[in-house]
């Protein structure tokens, strides 16, 4: 190769490193703390996942679109799909199920609430420390 070829190499004008720290786990963090992000998609999704049990779509488009509001607001300029792929994306959308699992099943009785029966049930769950 001669010294007068390397001008014609296709560089990108700028490398972006990819972040030295843990995306998913900054991103989860964001997401719940975020105040706005939080009331207007991460609650909703995690309510939409309690009514459609089994079906974690709500909760990885509320991923994908939080991942991309968390690098609009910090500058991040990776592509998001280099940052975060499907795979990361499911496992972090497990997580979040899991974390919310104690919130999902806590709670449910099969007596109609503001009865005897429920107040019993639920006093008995919060005895037990279920």
């Amino acid at each position: 190769m001669k010294i007068n070829e390397f001008h014609d190499m296709d560089i990108p004008d700028e490398i972006v490193p990819k972040p030295d720290y843990d995306v998913a786990a900054d991103l989860l963090i964001f997401m719940r703390n975020d105040p706005m992000f939080y009331r207007k998609t991460f609650f909703p999704a995690v309510e939409t996942y309690k009514e459609n049990d089994k079906d974690t779509s709500p909760i990885e488009n509320m991923i994908k679109g939080g991942l991309g509001q968390y690098c609009q607001k910090f500058n991040i300029l990776n592509p998001t799909d280099e940052l975060m792929g499907e795979g990361d994306i499911q496992e972090l959308a497990l997580k979040i199920i899991q974390d919310e699992m104690e919130d999902i099943s806590e709670g449910r009785s099969p007596h109609k609430k503001g009865t005897k029966k429920y107040k019993k049930h639920m006093a008995a769950i919060h005895a037990n420390g279920v």
